[in-house]
């Protein structure tokens, strides 16, 4: 909390330069702050070099460091390597085709199932871990042991950043497209034993008491969606219009009644 008063004005770095576009139109993005963990975003070259040249003075004045070995720049939808170069103080920044922010992976393509395939992980290794409980345990014979156990550990741990990466598997037909859920279905089969392959997804999530992971994704995006709404700040409000037209889209969805029947 003190930290986070002591850089309360780095907004400053930011003032007159125009940010990323954003789906909104009229809506830029030219900095995002978590703790100590700074993003810059920009669309010209320039303003980025005048931020990060304004950064390296605010953070002498602060008696700061600016941390350049673990700086990265990442030129979104650039091709080739003819990309400019940038500096802090001095400090040429490294080049990458990817970074990390928050613990989601973001690439320069902008391939969102991408990077949702890192989140197969922390999945696979609640997977994992329920498996050797149950079979530690002796619990093989008692199924509802693993999928409840699954309920509690595995979906959330593919609940991470599905508001941003999940989005792309919200529409209609695309409740099995991502490789989590896929993931989410092999381990469904394995618990129950023997499953004919002409059974069908829809099948296997009812005998089992689950939902598709993109139900829970679409409850995690309404659920920021919601929180977005209720924030003081205008421009997240006005964000917010795009994001209402994707859970109209996805509130026309439905299950035939027909698939739902074991």
């Amino acid at each position: 909390m003190l930290f986070s008063l002591y850089i309360n004005d780095i907004d400053d770095i930011a003032e007159g330069v125009s940010g990323a576009i954003t789906g909104t139109a009229g809506v830029h993005v030219s900095h995002m702050l978590y703790a100590d963990d700074l993003t810059l975003l920009t669309n010209e070259p320039r303003d980025m070099q005048i931020m990060l040249s304004r950064l390296a003075v605010y953070a002498r004045n602060k008696h700061l460091i600016v941390n350049t070995s673990k700086s990265e720049v990442v030129h979104f939808n650039s091709a080739g390597e003819n990309v400019p170069v940038f500096d802090v103080g001095g400090a040429t920044l490294h080049h990458k085709d990817s970074f990390r922010y928050l613990g989601m992976v973001f690439y320069r393509t902008l391939n969102m199932a991408k990077s949702a395939d890192h989140a197969a992980r922390p999945f696979l290794a609640s997977a994992y871990r329920i498996r050797r409980f149950v079979r530690e345990h002796a619990l093989a014979d008692r199924p509802h042991t693993s999928l409840w156990l699954a309920k509690t550990y595995v979906i959330p741990a593919g609940m991470y950043g599905s508001q941003v990466r999940g989005t792309g598997f919200l529409q209609a037909g695309r409740e099995f497209s991502s490789p989590l859920s896929m993931l989410h279905l092999h381990f469904l089969k394995g618990t129950l034993g023997h499953v004919k392959q002409s059974t069908t997804n829809w099948v296997v999530l009812r005998e089992c008491g689950h939902e598709p992971l993109q139900f829970y994704w679409f409850w995690s995006a309404v659920k920021l969606f919601s929180i977005m709404l209720i924030t003081n700040l205008d421009w997240v409000v006005t964000l917010c219009g795009g994001w209402s037209r994707l859970i109209s889209i996805y509130s026309l969805v439905q299950v035939p009644a027909g698939q739902l029947n074991c």
